[in-house]
């Protein structure tokens, strides 16, 4: 559990003045709650500071620990997943998001620290080679293609990765199938469980176009999944 809770606003002045005394005070109120066993009411102080457009990786993961208590597991994964949005090194959340599934197919190239690992890597390479590449231009004025070549195979991991990093995704917050097309008489791909993390490809209607970690593909109704 966190104590401190640690804010990150966006426009707050769309929101008016934000009350920092009484956040506070109904975020520890909620730990308490929490640490007494009153997980129901912990998670609706917790939900009542959400409410008011605070963006905070404590208070998201606080609000997943209240839902993992009252076996909400969906709901618990989505918000441990957006508080590894806010903080994507942060072992203890993602211990908390294997413990729903220690057993599952997980793609390192769908893991959004090890892509921004490998997104500033590449991306450094390509300017130190891309760099070299002018200043030996500029000295002997001569194109060396052999590091063109190098730069651009640096280049496009870091597009590529940035592209994933950047994309929409969401958590199965209840169990449904995974479809062929966007209607449910369509053939059912395989059952879903809640707590799933799919990448969004498109969007149709009441229905999402997604790609697993396993690399399956299939629609999904939007009744049963959020936005992480």
């Amino acid at each position: 559990m966190k104590y401190i809770i640690i804010f990150v606003f966006q426009f707050c002045l769309l929101y008016g003045e934000i009350d920092f005394d009484k956040i506070n005070s109904i975020f520890n109120d909620a730990n308490k709650l929490y640490e007494e066993g009153d997980y129901f009411e912990a998670n609706n102080l917790y939900k009542n500071i959400v409410s008011s457009n605070i963006i905070s990786k404590d208070l998201y993961y606080n609000l997943g620990l209240s839902y993992a208590k009252i076996g909400s597991n969906g709901y618990a994964i989505l918000w441990y997943e957006r508080a590894l949005n806010i903080s994507p090194f942060d072992k203890e959340i993602k211990n908390n998001i294997d413990l729903f599934n220690p057993n599952s197919f997980s793609n390192p190239f769908e893991n959004k620290s090890t892509l921004i690992i490998i997104f500033y890597l590449t991306l450094f390479l390509f300017i130190l080679f891309f760099t070299i590449l002018i200043i030996l231009f500029i000295k002997k004025r001569k194109i060396y293609y052999l590091l063109i070549i190098i730069s651009i195979l640096f280049i496009l991991p870091a597009i590529i990765s940035y592209n994933i990093i950047n994309s929409n995704y969401l958590i199965v917050v209840e169990r449904s199938n995974l479809y062929k097309g966007e209607s449910e008489r369509a053939d059912i791909i395989s059952i879903i469980h809640e707590g799933e993390k799919f990448r969004i490809l498109k969007e149709y209607n009441n229905w999402y176009y997604v790609k697993s970690p396993s690399f399956s593909k299939g629609w999904i109704n939007k009744s049963f999944v959020e936005k992480i």
